[in-house]
């Protein structure tokens, strides 16, 4: 007879077979006696244990668990870091006399102190003050998280050791999760189909402070190389690669793909043709301040990062100011001039401006022109083909004929090389197609163009316009 082995869980299930058998009326069947075990305790549905029982809502439920329990267990860890660099308290020993008093010197005339510049507390004090903002749900999480991030980098600050990879690791979790607080508050804004209000201009100069505050504060402890860890380059790199990604992810790509709607919602409340109660807030300088503060910490010294996130944040706002673009009309009809049509003209082209303003700060000409021209990684080189590509687009859609060269004619513009001069090109832009840019928005395109010149050293700094 074979020997069949028997699970833990079919012990389990005869252990409680028995143990309900011992319990059984002596006049009650087995039988009678199943049915009401079974009526008392009814088999558990495949439901979620949640109010509407769906599994969706519950692994949410859990994640928002997962993460309160890794911000408490972090905010730990702080406690360690901050323990092990607070200076150790000197006990004054029993027999020493107390210190003699110095005598008082006669007051003197003190210059004022200037003015102290404005410290985290003081931002989230002013920010706190906001009736609007404290009405928000995320306004707790972001004042826990930026007090947990300050006492990490003060920690870090004042202590003499070397920063471990362990520290390095906490801080940039705690980075990313001060990030996603800001991202909490800034996506409602730029998403509202509503009539914006002053409060949120307040708020998103805030957001642009404390921004540029975390990038500032975090990088320099995230690129900084320790002498004893052998495979330090691989932990810093990535390190940054993850830092990026939560800032293009949270912060810089939702900028990039607001200024179109943000200007469409602006122009269609202020050209209602019923007047608003109030005026709307434009929010879109704001917003383009929140992307600079941002990108401005990441490029205030020369990196190896440096090109590939200028490639990156390049690509997707030339995608953007692609897409401002309609298809041409094949039939040779024209769209009806409406007001809808003139605010949706008027709108891209301020979308225009803005979008062309993003990429004159990307491609920022670095100080040392010594850097210009300078050899660039794989990925690098890539990202510089696709721009000159997407450049290349652009001017072609501009044009309302092809007589202006072929995509190569125009892709050689892009890189810098003018083209052999025609009797039938003029220097004024008699070709341009009207109903997608005018001669405004077309010299906008070449300042691009000229801008993503002299950013890759094929025009030099000092050559005039």
């Amino acid at each position: 007879m074979a020997d069949f082995a028997t699970s833990d869980a079919d012990r389990l299930r005869i252990a409680i077979a028995l143990t309900a058998l011992k319990f059984k009326p002596m006049g009650q069947s087995c039988a009678a006696y199943v049915l009401e075990l079974r009526s008392l305790f009814p088999p558990s549905t495949p439901a979620a244990p949640t109010a509407d029982g769906s599994w969706k809502n519950h692994a949410l439920a859990l994640e928002m668990d997962l993460a309160a329990l890794k911000a408490k267990y972090e905010a730990e860890q702080i406690k360690t870091v901050l323990a092990a660099t607070a200076p150790p308290t000197e006990i004054p020993a029993s027999g020493s006399q107390p210190p003699k008093r110095k005598p008082k010197k006669k007051p003197t005339d003190q210059r004022p102190d200037p003015p102290a510049r404005a410290s985290l507390e003081t931002v989230l004090e002013d920010l706190n003050a906001q009736p609007d903002f404290v009405a928000l749900p995320t306004s707790d999480s972001l004042f826990s998280t930026f007090s947990s991030f300050q006492q990490l980098t003060c920690a870090l600050a004042s202590s003499s050791a070397t920063v471990t990879a362990a520290q390095r690791s906490l801080l940039l979790s705690t980075t990313t999760r001060a990030l996603t607080a800001l991202a909490n508050i800034l996506q409602p804004i730029l998403c509202s189909a509503e009539i914006t209000v002053p409060s949120q201009a307040a708020t998103l100069q805030t957001v642009a402070i404390l921004v540029h505050y975390l990038v500032s504060s975090s990088l320099p402890y995230l690129l900084r190389k320790s002498k004893q860890s052998t495979n330090q380059p691989a932990t810093v790199s990535s390190l940054l690669n993850k830092l990026l990604d939560a800032l293009i992810t949270l912060i810089f790509h939702p900028v990039l793909e607001s200024f179109t709607p943000l200007s469409q919602r602006y122009l269609t409340s202020l050209f209602s043709p019923t007047s608003p109660a109030a005026l709307p807030a434009d929010l879109r300088l704001d917003v383009l301040h929140i992307f600079q503060s941002a990108f401005s910490p990441l490029v205030s010294s020369p990196s190896g990062f440096e090109v590939n996130l200028r490639g990156t944040l390049a690509l997707n706002a030339l995608r953007e100011l692609e897409s401002l673009f309609a298809a041409r009309i094949t039939d040779g009809g024209t769209r009806p001039w409406t007001h809808d049509t003139r605010v949706n003209s008027l709108a891209r082209q301020d979308a225009l401006w803005y979008h062309c303003t993003a990429l004159h700060i990307l491609f920022t000409p670095p100080k040392d022109s010594s850097t210009l021209g300078s050899p660039v990684c794989a990925d690098g080189a890539v990202s510089e083909r696709q721009i000159v590509d997407a450049l290349s687009r652009i001017l072609s859609r501009c044009r309302a004929s092809t007589k202006f060269g072929s995509v190569s004619g125009t892709t050689d513009t892009c890189n810098g090389e003018i083209p052999a001069r025609d009797s039938d090109i003029d220097d004024t832009p008699n070709d341009l197609d009207r109903e997608v840019v005018d001669e405004v928005g077309y010299g906008m395109i070449l300042g691009v163009i000229e801008r993503y010149w002299r950013w890759t050293g094929e025009v030099p700094q000092d050559a005039a316009p």
